[in-house]
Order: structure tokens, then sequence, then C-alpha cells
């Protein structure tokens, strides 16, 4: 989580700075050390709002709207949680569902549902997590069943009856779930650096802190919750036993230095996962879709070949 924070403001900062400050910032220098700490902390407590990870449904609709596209933001009731939707793209092309991690919320798959070849493609279709974006922000759900459950119910408000189901970090073992008890739905199912296997990811100190009495409401929200969901995640993964019905063709996608979510996740699902084929990115992280959008859109075009087959 603390290397999506230093992400996140390295991109804050990059709004405000000329690139060569920026790409010294980047770098592994004793100024990225220092300042990015400072700016971190200088953040919390003076402007929590900008943390939340997430775009404004005007915003969306505006951008979309100068690439020639109309966007719809929808809102679902799923028993007390409401869920955001957005739904934008080719109205005839292939359902492609995205499921984000955390945290995040929907915006994050901005590079996908903003490029040109992937809107004239997909109808596209992403959903804010429950907690996440503008589905009950502050109110994070850590039963995957359940969120499993709030998305496919999204899926029957819009009729989607097949679709490609992309699962990005914490959003993949929710896409695995609704892949194990909906086959017939899922034409086909991408888990990209996806949170899997019990235990095989990176807990950062500051986690702990995060989830304190009193003392974690002096960090943002969507942090909070970030480190509720990864402090119960283990028992939710456990959960997951119906590996071998899931029936659709699987695209693991993973990079090799992942320090996050580890490498070790990506082989639990070629073992488990018949019809799987794994993707591996040399010397590559987590977080692409945030760092390097343009080289992990190179893996997806593989996917989208396999799935032509």
């Amino acid at each position: 989580m603390i290397v999506l924070v230093n992400l996140f403001l390295e991109k804050q900062i990059s709004m405000h700075l000329k690139k060569p400050v920026v790409h010294l910032l980047s770098t592994n220098s004793a100024l990225h050390k220092i300042v990015l700490p400072v700016f971190f902390l200088f953040t919390l407590f003076s402007s929590c709002r900008s943390l939340k990870l997430r775009e404004t449904d005007q915003y969306h609709i505006a951008t979309n709207l100068k690439l020639g596209y109309t966007t719809e933001m929808k809102y679902f009731q799923v028993d007390k949680q409401k869920t955001r939707s957005l739904i934008t793209g080719n109205p005839n092309g292939q359902n492609l569902l995205l499921i984000h991690g955390s945290p995040s919320s929907l915006s994050a798959w901005m590079p996908l549902y903003t490029d040109s070849a992937f809107m004239r493609t997909f109808r596209i279709i992403a959903v804010d997590r429950p907690g996440y974006g503008y589905s009950n922000f502050g109110h994070v759900e850590t039963s995957i069943a359940k969120q499993a459950e709030i998305v496919e119910a999204v899926m029957d408000s819009l009729n989607l009856s097949t679709t490609i189901l992309l699962g990005s970090s914490y959003g993949g073992p929710v896409a695995a779930q609704i892949a194990m008890q909906r086959p017939e739905r899922v034409e086909h199912l991408i888990l990209l650096s996806a949170s899997v296997k019990p235990r095989a990811e990176k807990t950062f100190g500051i986690s702990y802190l995060m989830t304190a009495p009193v003392i974690k409401y002096i960090f943002p929200a969507i942090f909070r919750m970030s480190s509720e969901e990864k402090f119960s995640h283990a028992t939710e993964l456990a959960k997951l036993k119906n590996w071998n019905q899931i029936k659709s063709r699987t695209s693991i996608i993973h990079g090799d230095q992942d320090r996050l979510v580890y490498f070790s996740n990506a082989e639990f699902l070629k073992e488990n996962i018949l019809e799987s084929k794994l993707y591996v990115m040399k010397d590559k992280g987590h977080a692409l879709m945030f760092t390097e959008p343009e080289y992990l859109k190179k893996y997806f075009g593989r996917c989208w070949r396999r799935i032509a087959l």
C-alpha cells in the first residue's frame, strides 16, 4: 500500500512540477526519500479530500465526450449498498467488465476506457467496489462473496449475458468468485496482478496503525479501508475453494518483480485453473495500470487475440 501511496503522490506532484523535476523525484534518490514522505504527511493533515482516488461522474462524461463516445454513470442499490458503475464504448461490442483493486476506484481504468481502440471494440463497464469511489465511500465490504454478489447484481441489471471479466489486484478474487459461481456468464477471465493466495502479499507496518483505535483517524479513509480489507483478506481468500468450477479460458498477467502481491499468486492460479495461460511481465512490479498503462495494453492485446481464437 505504501508503494501505491508513493505512486499516487508522484502523480499529484507531476501535475504541478516540470518534467525534469518529476523525473528526479521518480528515481531512488535521497530527494525522493525526503520529499515524498513530507508531502504525504502534509497532504494527510491539510487535504484528505484529495486522497479519495476517484473522479466525478461529470468528469468521466466530459472526458469521453471529447473522444466522441457517450458515457453513462449508473447507480444500483443492492440491499443497503449503493454501487456506482460506468458504461461507455461501443454499445454493440463485446462486454468488458472491470473490477479495480485497493485502494482505488473505477477511475483507475481510465487508460482503457479513454483508449480509442478499446472503445471501438468493447462495451466497457467499470464498477466502484463497495467503500471506494462513489459506492458508499468509507464503508468497505471485506467479504469477497458479498462483493461478487453486488457485481453480479450489476451484471443482471445491465443484462450482461456473457462478458470478459477483468479483475486487478484485490479485484481479482472478486472476478474469480463470479467465474466460479456463474461460469456461463464469463466468456474470458483476466486476472491482473491478482491477490488470490492467502498470505502471499506484503503487509507494511503502517497498515497496523491505520486500523488501530483512535490513531487510524489521522489517515485518509481510503487507506484505512484498504488496511481493513488487507487484514481480513487471508481469511476471505481461504474461502475460495472451487477453482475447478472456472470453466472459461483464463489469462493470468503478473510482474515477476511484484513486491506487493507476490508472483506466487500467479503460480497458484496457473496450478488451479485448468484453461489458463500465464503471461509473465519481465522485470515489472505492481500497479502497472497506474505506472505503465501503454506497456500493459500490449499484454491485454495478447489476451484479446486468445479470446478471438
